[in-house]
């Protein structure tokens, strides 16, 4: 006899349900087992009775007598044949109960007797009450046995009823070479449809399957289907399997792990090495792709064998593929490399004079100092340096020689002779309180002054854009000429308003109309002595306010203020940090962005940013031939590696001597400049990071406006689809798109998820990521062809309307919303079909 007390549990719980539902329930017990079992049970409102020659008596009784009250009908021996049994009729428009165990976890779950057999195939699922009721809550009133067993999956792997994921959990689990939910499946005797379904959706068959198995047959099948040289041996459906795998958010962990453990298992690396380049474009399967892609790329910028617009395209299609990520820098390090030595090759870097070269360079020549920069960063960032071992040394090589050398020597060669440290029609540092700050004054309008130490041109270029990509500012970008010598203490005095600027006797600091400019105390003293609603801040002090509350308590009594940051001079003059001076000033675009929008939270709307000085920086250890043996004689204040202050200064052919006068200073302070770039010997300085000098580096200066607009102003490149036909008629279809915008300042990039659906939201191809990105201006450059497989379950829509919809990640999320959808008749002859869950 059964477990009585487990039994009475089921079948307690098991009628007390049923009597919701009906009112008759007939139970059945072929030998008479469950007498006991029905006599001790307690079912409130439902009157027990047993069938016993006696069932005239109670059709009359439940049909006329008692016509509402619930009955349990317990017979204590088998159900009688129906032309036998009188009271057929009752049963058949009511409930039979069965007590064999499989009968009971039918009633439980509330499937008919149509299910008995997948019970007992599989009823070692059912000894556990929690899956039971798991899998009781996933279960729909018309599932196909499939399906359900696909949610008994599902609940062994406890993941969601969906096939992908369900495969996700166990492929999971494989990777930490466990096996916990695969026994468990062979133990309910699952394992056999488990393996069936694979073979039947992917093409997969072995006798001897096993999960590692088949993940390496899709991993790879995948490679082979995305180059011209695989064979691949599955079919459509498992290649669109692993697309979607690699773009589920929370199980692209999974699908990396077992990406590198079937590199290693298959000596990926071995197979790669010998393909060419154009092969593996496509292709993101495995790690190593990339690595081959990174040095094939390398070695083409080194040899300048492809040209500069190829390289660009190609980099950008790596940028939406999986393993992008982790090798970023890497390439962003070869796209600035590509464009440096692209833009060295045509550089003409001759002048006439000085004021030709001073504006060459604030129109172009500056680029290659960005570019400079922008590599440096990312290959010190990159997640393996040595590879661009030999690239950085060509790329300082022609930074050093064929740029800032033969820059430096033109330029100096221009200065030769110059009478006054002026140009024609470019405005003096000196004039920038007048030409910038004194329009505001007279209009009694604000304006926020931030002063960035060191903030180069070239780096004020990129914060330009930095700024015009935020939503509502515009930016423009000036450049004056720096004093000199260009150096903090002359550089910050130089932007406050004054007549006059002199040394103090043997000291390096300078005073304007007789006050000292050291230290924002004295600078507000120097602004407020000009215009009194003037202040002067650290930017530290300037952010610690809270820009609602106390921030603009604060700046009420002020038009003017002044702010100071000092991130990047503060880095690049410390010996022990200066080769850090490009990180520093990524850190110093964050901190000035900070600042600017707190200035708007205080409802500041307009803001000039502007630098005392720029500076020379190479990023390799110099060579003794870039130091000058010059020893000044004379009565020096101060030295350093970019210039000499004092007084009867004496003259060397190594220098440049200028007197106070010729300077603009009102005094009689003497200044001695290094010619071109070379730098002065002097102990424990440091000698990469330098400035002080006549370099264009150090003394193109800064200055942008920026104002804050109240409508919103920005937006993203729209994407069309070129019209075509609007039939598909293969189970390959090519869509072309179109960027209707080239990007710029104001116009971003924009990158989408690509998909057919159907109409009740179901994915019927591969899903394809998509960068808009291109700056082209010519349109058919902005044109991109992607073609999409669909999958089976595409066939069953055939005659029916399908969409292709482009969708955006939402920011700061993992979700997506719609950007655009397009309508499509799908026609066509499908050539089989398949079943779906």
């Amino acid at each position: 006899m059964p477990d009585t007390i487990s039994i009475n549990d089921k079948v307690q719980a098991a009628l007390e349900k049923l009597f919701q539902q009906h009112r008759l329930v007939f139970w059945y017990d072929d030998h008479a087992e469950m007498t006991d079992l029905f006599e001790s049970l307690q079912l409130p409102q439902v009157e027990k009775v047993i069938i016993a020659n006696n069932e005239f008596t109670l059709k009359y009784r439940i049909l006329m007598e008692q016509p509402h009250q619930r009955f349990l009908l317990y017979q204590p021996k088998e159900k009688p044949v129906d032309y036998e049994n009188w009271l057929l009729d009752l049963l058949l428009s009511h409930y039979e109960f069965r007590t064999e165990p499989v009968s009971l976890y039918l009633q439980e779950l509330e499937l008919p007797q149509e299910f008995k057999t997948l019970i007992q195939e599989h009823e070692a699922f059912f000894t556990h009450q929690k899956r039971i009721s798991d899998l009781k809550v996933l279960l729909e009133p018309d599932d196909r046995e499939s399906l359900i067993r696909l949610k008994m999956l599902s609940v062994v792997c406890a993941t969601e009823p969906e096939w992908d994921k369900v495969l996700y959990a166990l492929f999971a689990e494989a990777v930490k070479a466990k096996e916990t939910y695969y026994k468990v499946i062979e133990n309910f005797g699952l394992s056999r449809f488990l393996w069936e379904t694979i073979e039947k959706k992917y093409g997969y068959k072995s006798p001897k399957p096993s999960i590692k198995d088949v993940l390496l047959r899709l991993i790879q099948d995948n490679f082979e289907r995305n180059t011209p040289i695989g064979k691949p041996l599955l079919n459509k459906e498992a290649y669109l399997f692993v697309n979607r795998w690699k773009e589920n958010s929370k199980a692209r962990q999974i699908f990396y792990d077992w990406s590198l453990v079937l590199e290693k298992d298959l000596s990926m690396e071995v197979f790669v090495q010998n393909q060419p380049i154009e092969h593996l474009l496509e292709a993101d399967t495995y790690s190593v792709i990339d690595k081959k892609v990174i040095v094939d790329l390398r070695d083409r910028i080194l040899h300048h064998t492809l040209p500069t617009h190829t390289l660009q395209e190609w980099i950008d299609k790596r940028r939406v593929k999986f393993f992008f990520g982790d090798y970023a820098h890497l390439y962003e390090a070869l796209s600035f490399a590509a464009a440096f030595l692209d833009e060295i090759r045509k550089m003409d870097l001759t002048m006439q004079n000085p004021e030709e070269g001073f504006v060459k360079y604030e129109k172009q020549w500056y680029k290659l100092d960005y570019l400079y920069r922008k590599y440096i960063f990312e290959s010190e960032q990159a997640e393996h340096q040595g590879i661009l071992k030999e690239l950085s040394a060509q790329i300082e090589k022609a930074y050093g020689n064929s740029f800032l050398l033969q820059l430096g020597d033109n330029w100096q060669a221009a200065l030769e002779g110059m009478p006054r440290w002026s140009l024609e029609r470019v405005i003096s540092q000196k004039q920038f309180y007048r030409q910038w700050v004194m329009p505001y004054i007279k209009k009694e309008n604000r304006v926020f002054v931030i002063i960035s130490d060191a903030l180069r041109y070239e780096s004020a270029a990129e914060l330009r854009d930095l700024v015009v990509q935020e939503d509502r500012y515009t930016a423009t970008l000036n450049a004056v000429l720096g004093s000199l010598p260009s150096y903090t203490q002359l550089g910050m005095a130089s932007l406050l308003p004054h007549t006059q600027l002199t040394f103090q006797e043997e000291s390096d600091t300078v005073f304007a109309d007789g006050i000292s400019t050291k230290g924002t105390p004295n600078r507000t003293k120097v602004l407020q002595k000009s215009y009194a609603g003037s202040i002067a801040i650290t930017a530290e002090e300037f952010l610690r306010m809270k820009a609602s509350t106390e921030g603009r308590e604060f700046i009420k009594p002020y038009n003017v203020l002044y702010i100071y940051s000092n991130q990047i001079d503060k880095t690049g003059d410390d010996t022990t940090s200066e080769n850090k001076v490009f990180e520093a000033t990524k850190a110093e675009f964050d901190y000035l962005l900070r600042i600017i929008k707190h200035i708007s939270n205080m409802n500041g709307s307009n803001v000039i940013v502007t630098a005392d000085h720029g500076y020379l920086y190479q990023h390799n250890r110099l060579d003794a031939t870039d130091f000058s043996d010059f020893t000044p004689i004379g009565h020096v204040y101060k030295s350093s590696r970019r210039f000499v202050l004092g007084k009867n200064l004496v003259p060397n052919a190594s220098v440049q001597k200028w007197k106070g006068e010729a300077l603009g200073l009102g005094d009689q302070t003497e200044v001695l400049i290094p010619k071109s770039i070379n730098r002065l010997r002097i102990q424990g300085a440091g000698s990469r990071f330098v400035h002080g000098g006549a370099s264009l580096q150090e003394i193109v200066v800064p200055v942008l406006e920026i104002n804050k607009a109240r409508k919103s102003d920005i937006e993203q490149v729209e994407i069309d689809i070129i019209s075509g036909s609007s039939n598909i008629t293969s189970n390959t279809f090519a869509v072309s798109f179109y960027q209707k915008q080239p990007v710029t300042g104001k116009v971003l990039p924009r990158q989408i998820k690509a998909g057919f659906y159907t109409e009740a939201g179901q994915v019927i191809s591969d899903m394809i990521t998509l960068l808009f990105s291109s700056h082209e201006t010519d349109a058919a450059a902005r044109e991109k062809r992607q073609s999409f497989l669909f999958t089976a379950a595409a066939s069953k829509h055939n005659g029916q309307d399908v969409y292709l919809k482009l969708e955006e990640q939402i920011e700061g999320t993992n979700q997506f919303k719609m950007y655009k959808s397009i309508t499509y008749r799908m026609l066509i002859a499908f050539s089989s079909e398949f079943d779906e869950f």
